[in-house]
Parts: C-alpha cells; structure tokens; sequence
C-alpha cells in the first residue's frame, strides 16, 4: 500500500518538468516565506531577510527573489519578519516511541508542535510483546500523520540468543519481508553485540539483508572495549547511541562510528559528550543528536528535539553547530539527501522560531504544508487507526503469585551474605555492581536498615510460565511502597521494586487487573495508576489525557521518596541484558559482557 505522503523525493519525469517551472516561477508556489532569517546549515551561517518559495512538497528558489513571480492566486504567503530563525525540520534518528506511552498518531502530534519533522523509530519494544505484527500496526498507523515516519526493523527481538529475557520473535524472514516497506530505513540497533562478535550467521543475515537494501544498520555498543567494539563495527555497524563517557564516544568516532548524543527523560548523555565540542573542538560531522526515550511529560513540557537542542547551547555549543547536527547531520546518517537543509530541490520542512537559542516554535511546515500554526497543531486529520482486539490482551502471567515470589532465599537461615547488588546510575542508561553485605533473616535475604535499597522481580508475562527473578538493587531512591510496570526493556515482562514483598505483591496483582501500565502501592494500598492497554505500553488515548494521568501519576510517586523522572525509566530497564553490567531477568540476575546468569550470594557466614 502507497502512503498518502510524501517520503521521498520523486524523480519521474514529470515531477522534474514541474520542478524546473516552479523553480523559474512559471508554475506558481503553494507556498511562500517572506523575510526569514534562515539558518543555512550548510555554510553555517544565517542568511537575514531571505525568501522561500514552495512549491507542491518541494523548495524551489532560496534569496532574494521577486516574490511577486512567484505567487499565485492560491499561493499561502507567510511573512515571518517577527520570528528570529528558521531553521530546517529537526529530525530524530532514534526512538522508541512506545517509551511516550502514546499511540504513534499521539507521538507525532507532539513532535511536530517541537519541531521534529522526521523521527526514524525503532519499534522493538512493541515487536517484543506482539512481533511482527506490532511492527506492521505502527507502520500502518503512521500513514494516518503529516510526520515523516520512518522505520528501522528491529534487529534482536528477542534482544538475545540467550536462554533469558524472550518473548516474540523477529525471523530472518521477517526482517526480510519488512525491509520492502518504503516507510523502512534501516535495521534497528544491533544489540546484541556478543552473537555480532562471535560472527553467528542469524545475525549477520540480518545485516546483510539491510545492507543489499542499501539501508542503514543502526548500533548498540555500550562500554565495549575496544577489542569487542572493532570487530563489531567492522561487520557494518554505522553508529551508536549508548555512549556516556567522553572517551567512548571518541573511540567510536576514530574507528568511523556515527556518535547519537543521547539525551532522553532519564538517560542524559549530552552534558557529558558536548565536551567534544565545547572543549576539544573537533570536527562534529558524525555527531547528532537523538531521543532514544522520551516520556510524555518530558513531551508537553519540555519539547522533543528542541529541548535537546536547547540543552547543548546552553552547555556552550553554538546554536547553529546545534542545528547542523539535527539536521544536515543526521539527514546524511540516514540516506535522506532530501532533507536536512533549506536548499532548492530538497522536501519543504521547515520550522519557524520564536526564539532562536531557545528553540521556541512558532510555525511548523512539513512538504510543504502548515500543519503547527502559533504552536498548536492544525493539521486535520483523517481515519483513526485502530489497533487489533488481541493487542489489549497481553498479559499472561501463567500462575498465582505469592508473597515468597518476591524474596530473595539464602543459603542459611540466619547470618550474613556478600551480596552483588545491582547499582542503578541516575540519569544512565548502565548499571554498576557491588558487593555489599546483607542481613539474613528467617533463611530469606533481608535489606539493610541504612541506604537506598530495595527488591526488585521480573515477572514472565507473555507465556504464561511462571517463571520469577529477583534480586537487590541499589540507587533508586525509594524509601517505601512498591512500583510496578509493564514497561520493562526490551521484553517487557512485569517488573517491581519495593520495600517489601507484601506490597510488591499487591502492586503485580493491581497490575494484572488493569491491564498493564503502571501501579505506585503505599502502606498497603494502591495510590495510583495509569493504564496503558495496548500490549501493556501504551495507552489508547488523546496524549493531553495520558499527560494528566501520567502527571498525577508521578506526583504520586513522590510519596515513596523518589522522583517519577529518575525512577520510571531506570526500572524499565533493570531487565534489559544487553547494557552492562548487571540486569535481572525472569532467570535471575545476569552479568552482561559474560551473558550468563550468576549467583548473587558469593560467600555467606551463619548457619
């Protein structure tokens, strides 16, 4: 099925034809800027008080031109002489739009009123719950938004071979079949690095699929050393998103990697890696930005890409560098020559600032068309898509949970142990380990008295085998209660941390009520939720309800000592055993870099 968009550029005959006469005025613009203070990111330089002319999707002359020859009698002529830039479409090389909680229709809507005109999204957190045909439904749902929509098929669905952390599957033949959709772009992050080192044939196929598609092959290295990290980029890997220390991300961009600096809701790299440019100075044309997961408040409040944007000026890199790199940058990551820059013959997407170094949006033009006027979204939109019965039945827990579920068994009955304690970081994606000395109670590991611990559990929910992991996490700062998701990367089976079993207990079950989503318990009781019915991630409704939800949601959360920001997407990635060093699965807790599952206890006294 074609969309009803423009993606691409077109180049048959008689597109061209037309081409040439808009662009020598005989056909008239459909479109035109007066009086713009355009941002060329090409010479890196703003061109003050020029004309842009559009015409039917595409740019047709850039300067100082008689508007006069090139306006029609339907022509839209917009004078922006009171706005300080515009700027190219921002585009988002990464993403998982699932992480909003919003429906792919709801997403779109908000990145276009921020100024993101194309988003390449990943979509492997919705195919690990419902495969293929989670792909196929975003796909299909994307047609329906004026939001250039492009897709990477995921790679690692499961995100290992491993015997831990499976749902659905992603076949050779799948990655195969959805290469052929033109909304495809690339092969989604290579995650699973270890099978790419130790050269297993399933997923090198899958490289050189996308490869002989001439399409991008999307990375995933954290923290590999070098002698993992060459043999990984030499089998086609073109860029990365996970780096959060400085050196990291000079290794990758001296060994040809594309470096996304990543700066998402909870995971914030950009203050880290803008030293690059701040400090060293070095040549920055395989450095962009991406979002990778982006909540919905983060959306409403703070804006899509142009927070991130607005978070490296204000860090020192200049603005126009900063524009470069979300734009020309990342276009020629991707293959999208006809984007990234205002230049006659390149696709209409274009973004009108209020406010230059804070990024403030005031227009929004995607091929050619207004769809954000004044900052607020006036594209009319056209069928609702909906998504299948079967996507709002995913949870199967497979039996009935109890409290002993939740508790970590010792190997004496009352004593000590020395414990591998899980380490979140805030504001990282990694974790540490630490071994640290545990009270034994009763035979059961018990928390301390002192610091910032607590249990957490990985529940199996896509089988039905009842299958439960759980072990000790440090650093996330929950004092009491228990929270309880089914947003737990990239497999997404039930995950809670708590204070105590009983009440982890009663946020699962609250949790398997619902439906899925979220559950904050305290003293007993569950104080709030919100409801994401489709596969347990996102919700069915207008993103401004799912922002108030979300909103009262997190409010709530405060009450157990933590901020919902720093906590809700460290949990969601506790299971994920592809980001060293320890996670916890529904096997137990896993060492990364070894992909092995390992006992916590490593010595113990007491009897």
């Amino acid at each position: 099925m074609k969309p009803r968009k423009l993606l691409r550029r077109s180049f048959t005959i008689e597109t061209l034809k037309n081409l040439v006469k808009a662009a020598k005025g005989e056909l008239k613009s459909t479109l035109i800027l007066r009086n713009a203070n355009l941002v060329d990111v090409v010479l890196g330089d703003i061109r003050e008080k020029v004309n842009i002319a559009v015409w039917n999707g595409y740019v047709v002359r850039v300067g100082y031109f008689d508007v006069d020859r090139y306006r029609g009698d339907e022509t839209l002529v917009m004078d922006v002489s009171d706005a300080e830039a515009v700027v190219p479409g921002f585009i988002d090389p990464h993403v998982h739009i699932e992480s909003s909680l919003l429906k792919v229709s709801e997403f779109s809507k908000l990145a276009l009123i921020n100024g993101t005109t194309t988003v390449v999204a990943d979509p492997h957190e919705i195919a690990n719950v419902l495969g293929v045909e989670g792909v196929k439904a975003f796909i299909e749902e994307s047609r329906q938004t004026p939001l250039r929509l492009f897709f990477y098929v995921p790679s690692c669905v499961p995100p290992t071979k491993l015997e831990f952390g499976k749902a659905a599957t992603l076949t050779v033949d799948d990655v195969r079949e959805l290469m052929k959709y033109e909304e495809v772009i690339g092969l989604g992050e290579v995650m699973d690095f270890i099978s790419v080192i130790n050269a297993d044939d399933e997923i090198l196929e899958k490289i050189s699929i996308a490869k002989a598609a001439g399409k991008v092959v999307d990375g995933h290295a954290p923290q590999l050393p070098e002698e993992m990290l060459i043999p990984y980029i030499v089998a086609g890997v073109e860029a990365d998103h996970e780096s959060v220390y400085l050196e990291e991300a000079l290794n990758k961009l001296r060994n040809g990697m594309r470096v996304l600096m990543r700066e998402g809701s909870a995971w914030r790299d950009v203050e880290e890696l803008s030293k690059i440019l701040t400090y060293m100075r070095i040549n920055t044309r395989y450095l962009s930005f991406a979002s990778d997961d982006l909540e919905v408040t983060d959306m409403v409040e703070n804006g899509h890409m142009n927070r991130i944007l607005r978070r490296a000026v204000s860090l020192g890199v200049d603005p126009i560098t900063a524009v470069q790199m979300a734009t020309l940058n990342t276009a020629e990551y991707l293959g999208l020559k006809e984007l990234g820059a205002v230049t006659p013959g390149r696709l209409a997407d274009l973004v009108v600032l209020k406010s230059f170094r804070m990024f403030h949006v005031k227009d929004v033009v995607v091929s050619g068309e207004l769809v954000v006027k004044d900052g607020s979204y006036v594209f009319k939109d056209g069928v609702k898509y909906e998504y299948p019965e079967k996507f709002f039945k995913s949870l199967k827990v497979g039996k009935v949970l109890s409290v002993n579920d939740f508790k970590v068994k010792a190997p004496i009955k009352e004593g000590y142990v020395n414990y591998l304690v899980i380490k979140a970081v805030p504001g990282k994606a990694v974790t540490k380990s630490e071994v640290v000395k545990l009270p034994v109670r009763d035979g059961w590991v018990s928390l301390p008295t002192e610091g910032d611990y607590a249990y957490v559990a990985v529940i199996e929910r896509h089988k039905g085998s009842g299958e439960v992991g759980v072990t000790v996490v440090k650093g996330l700062g929950l004092l009491r209660g228990a929270l309880a998701q089914t947003i737990a990367h990239d497999v997404h089976n039930i995950v809670v941390v708590g204070k105590t079993a009983e009440e982890m207990l009663l946020a699962v079950n609250e949790l398997i009520r619902v439906g899925g989503g979220m559950v904050a318990v305290l003293n007993g009781v569950s104080i709030a939720s919100v409801e994401l019915p489709i596969a347990g991630l996102i919700s069915n409704e207008p993103y401004d309800q799912v922002y108030a939800k979300v909103k009262k949601f997190s409010e709530s959360v405060k009450a157990l000592g933590t901020s919902f920001h720093s906590i809700f997407m460290t949990i969601s990635l506790l299971s994920l055993p592809v980001i060293p060093e320890l996670r916890i699965t529904e096997k137990g807790v896993v060492d990364v870099l070894s992909g092995k599952v390992i006992n916590p206890i490593l010595s113990f006294e007491g009897s």
